[in-house]
């Protein structure tokens, strides 16, 4: 289920964790956690927008970090069968990714922008 490629700081730090804490890489809330990675063709992916922003996301079956905002829309969505919306960080607010929705297996789960996410978090956040 876990398919990270070992080329990334993150991705180092996941296999060498044993606490599996993702964190908001802005404010340091707890967001997922690597238990609850999913593997939809690979865990991993990159994508672009309408506007040409390139986005290396990671799927995730959980994220009792992200709040979802905005109605769900299958226009321009990066995985077939699915409707998506904003999944912000209720900490701060950050835009972490998307929320999708489906009929498919499974019904949601969340697409988080890696370089927005952290498996580092201080004793006392802001430090």
């Amino acid at each position: 289920m876990l398919q990270l490629s070992p080329d990334s700081e993150l991705d180092a730090e996941l296999e060498e964790k044993e606490d599996d804490s993702i964190f908001c890489a802005r404010c340091e809330t707890l967001i997922t956690r690597t238990r609850w990675a999913l593997s939809l063709n690979g865990h991993e992916h990159v994508f672009f927008n309408p506007a040409g922003m390139v986005y290396r996301i990671l799927c995730f079956v959980e994220a009792p970090g992200a709040v979802d905002q905005g109605n769900p829309t299958d226009e321009f969505t990066w995985f077939r069968g699915y409707d998506w919306n904003f999944a912000l960080c209720s900490g701060c607010g950050e835009h972490l990714g998307w929320r999708y929705t489906g009929d498919e297996d499974p019904n949601l789960f969340f697409g988080l922008i890696k370089d927005r996410l952290t498996t580092r978090a201080s004793d006392t956040p802001g430090d």
